[in-house]
């Protein structure tokens, strides 16, 4: 199994409840919305990404590792479009875990064994050129359950 990676990087998380932690970042590409103040547009498309298998991801998550690592986050795009790949690496690892997704693919977390912490954007139909509907916010209240 293989999804498309943007970047892993170790850095601090930059806002939410585990600022200023030590972080790997894990940015899928690939993203089912379209909004319009989207902090990484090149994360969009899974085109963008290079694909990666578990493995690779472990290896490089290994070479990452520093003694003032909090935990891992898996961020985009969207990724909960890969969360089967995310719970193969949850479950080869005890890394705290967290995701921040945009919370409209309430299903996915199903396939999840273990999360941490979830940063879920909370998005206005003002957030998008055409891409809104109802269901967007009726999908957020599910995953928020």
């Amino acid at each position: 199994m293989k999804a498309p990676i943007i970047e892993i990087f170790s850095s601090f998380q930059g806002e939410g409840l585990w600022i200023g932690r030590r972080q790997i970042f894990l940015r899928f590409a690939g993203c089912n919305l379209d909004c319009n103040y989207c902090d990484t547009p090149l994360s969009r498309s899974s085109d963008n990404g290079i694909p990666m298998s578990v493995n690779e991801v472990l290896e490089k998550i290994e070479e990452l590792k520093t003694p003032d690592l909090h935990s891992i986050s898996f961020t985009g795009g969207e990724p909960l479009l890969y969360s089967e790949f995310i719970n193969e690496i949850i479950q080869k690892t005890d890394i705290k875990i967290m995701i921040e997704t945009n919370g409209t693919l309430p299903d996915s977390f199903e396939n999840i064994s273990k999360v941490d912490c979830v940063s879920l954007d909370i998005k206005l139909s003002e957030h998008f050129e055409e891409s809104w509907n109802d269901d967007i916010f009726e999908k957020k209240s599910q995953s928020l359950k």
